[in-house]
């Protein structure tokens, strides 16, 4: 994981585990990062959420994932 993060929503799309969110401690993440368990390697979404959001939850649903705070 690229950035130590705490209370991200979690949801897996497509065998891929996405953090989203949460804090750092200080404040509010808008970042997105996925873990690929085939190469154990984390990678960052390069958009970020329009809002920074921590405690949410997440779902994939046909295949976009939706965010809930």
């Amino acid at each position: 994981m690229h950035l130590c993060r705490q209370y991200p929503g979690v949801a897996v799309l497509d065998g891929l585990l996405y953090a989203v969110g949460g804090d750092d401690g200080t404040s509010t993440l808008d970042s997105v990062e996925f873990y690929n368990p085939n190469n154990n390697t984390w990678t960052m979404v390069t958009a970020p959420m329009n809002v920074a959001r921590t405690c949410l939850g997440v779902v994939s649903i046909d295949r976009p994932l939706y965010f809930k705070t």
